[in-house]
């Protein structure tokens, strides 16, 4: 009986062991925990807040990590997104680059994003050499737009503004050109001319219809 209790001990020993082993990675994969950091945190530290739509993805070459990364650089994939609700930051047009890193340890990155899926952007102004728009690092919180994911971020930021297209520049106006010829000296002054005339000639008949008077 002893035995028999000293097996199911050891046995139950080996598989904690084997749990305990096989839980380890996937604790340690991120430096960052997305759980244990609070929606509102994220928000808060967030450059901008949107949601947007992929609409297409590519690798980039290597670029430089940021500070206290593991390697001197890492690849990234930035993603085309048409824009759609800011929440915010300002985000002046529908076209955005989002630019985001592989999913590996210890960065916790959030990897390509689907093209075609909706999402909610938590992101950070770009600032690594050669990227330029916004990134994620994988902590920041950029999720599926789900329903209640959008229903927890308009909670705290409202409902948001749409995000709208610049407006077209002005069309020019384009004036025609007088190109006839300038009008001479004579033609400018005959109008005055004749209305002078015409009033002397009035002067006169009234005068001379005094005189007849008198």
């Amino acid at each position: 009986m002893l035995a028999s209790v000293r097996r199911l001990l050891l046995a139950a020993l080996v598989v904690g062991c084997f749990v305990t082993v096989g839980a380890a990675p996937a604790q340690a994969a991120c430096s960052c925990a997305e759980a244990a950091t609070p929606l509102m945190a994220r928000l808060k530290a967030a450059d901008a807040v949107f949601t947007g739509t992929v609409t297409s993805v590519e690798r980039l070459g290597s670029v430089p990590s940021a500070p206290g990364g593991v390697g001197a650089a890492s690849r990234v994939f930035t993603q085309q997104v048409e824009a759609e609700t800011v929440y915010k930051g300002r985000v002046d047009a529908p076209a955005q680059v989002v630019t985001t890193t592989p999913q590996v340890r210890p960065t916790c990155g959030l990897g390509r994003l689907v093209s075609g899926e909706r999402y909610v952007f938590l992101v950070q102004a770009a600032g690594t050499a050669g990227a330029e728009g916004w990134s994620d690092d994988g902590c920041a919180g950029t999720r599926l737009a789900t329903d209640a994911y959008v229903a927890q971020v308009e909670e705290v930021l409202g409902s948001g503004d749409p995000v709208t297209p610049p407006p077209p520049p002005p069309a020019a106006v384009l004036t025609d050109v007088d190109t006839d010829a300038p009008t001479s000296v004579g033609r400018a002054v005959a109008p005055g001319l004749a209305l002078t005339l015409v009033g002397l000639l009035g002067l006169v008949l009234v005068l001379r219809l005094r005189s007849r008077r008198r």
